[in-house]
């Protein structure tokens, strides 16, 4: 019986059976002092030896790492239907209703003479309703299945 290291994957096993683990693809008995405490994402497989990335190369995995998954939950939105997606296109579509409604008021007084006219522009403006759990629910299930 053996501890071994995979030499590609990193992968550590205790008490295997040493004839089912060929020297070529793992390492018997490894020495992890350098590594203890240590993901084996920041270990440096050099022949038979395992030491540590200095504090550069593990800030430089973790930058990778927290990029790779930052850009797997922002493809989300376009590769796969969730309720995160739909709640945010439905987000989206509500801001994007405030915008038209200030844009609106912002087109009134550019093009009012007066502080009457004003008035009279944004008055005709509809109101944008406020909105209930219901509201949204409704707008979640009417979003999801739409690929937009």
């Amino acid at each position: 019986m053996a501890d071994v290291v995979n030499r590609t994957t990193k992968e550590y096993r205790q008490s295997v059976n040493t004839p089912e683990f060929p020297t070529a693809t793992w390492i018997h008995n490894p020495d992890l002092s350098a590594v203890t405490g240590f993901a084996s994402k920041y270990w440096i497989i050099t022949g038979d030896a395992i030491t540590l990335m200095d504090v550069a190369a593990r800030a430089v995995v973790d930058a990778v790492e927290l990029e790779a998954a930052r850009d797997a939950t922002s493809n989300e939105l376009d590769a796969l239907e969730s309720s995160f997606r739909a709640l945010a296109l439905v987000t989206l579509a509500e801001s994007n209703k405030h915008a038209n409604k200030i844009n609106a008021i912002l087109d009134a007084i550019d093009g009012a003479a007066s502080l009457a006219d004003v008035k009279t522009a944004i008055a005709a403006i509809a109101d944008i309703p406020t909105r209930t759990t219901a509201d949204v629910k409704t707008a979640l299930r009417a979003t999801l299945g739409n690929s937009v």
